[in-house]
């Protein structure tokens, strides 16, 4: 099911996760810039508990985070992919 897939961006402290036929959120795009705006929202509020994310954006097609600069992507990535593999499961019902 997963398919998620990332893809470097400009910033090279982010990186943009996609999920071809799937999608994140119905519509618009949600930026998180902490940990207490992402509260209310499941999926950034566990993006944000991947230690070293300082900002998460999400919309229909993919989401973006940014991670610290001194935090390397090989502690992160992993983690998010799990994370939006997780919710997309959740999400799609499976």
């Amino acid at each position: 099911m997963s398919g998620l897939q990332s893809q470097p961006t400009p910033n090279p402290n982010s990186l943009k996760f996609t999920a071809p036929g799937q999608t994140f959120i119905e519509k618009g795009l949600l930026s998180f810039r902490s940990a207490e705006a992402a509260a209310a929202h499941p999926l950034a509020a566990a993006l944000f508990a991947i230690e070293g994310v300082c900002d998460v954006l999400i919309l229909p097609e993919f989401v973006t985070v940014t991670k610290r600069p001194d935090v390397p992507w090989d502690a992160v990535e992993a983690s998010v992919l799990e994370v939006l593999r997780a919710y997309l499961a959740e999400r799609s019902g499976s």
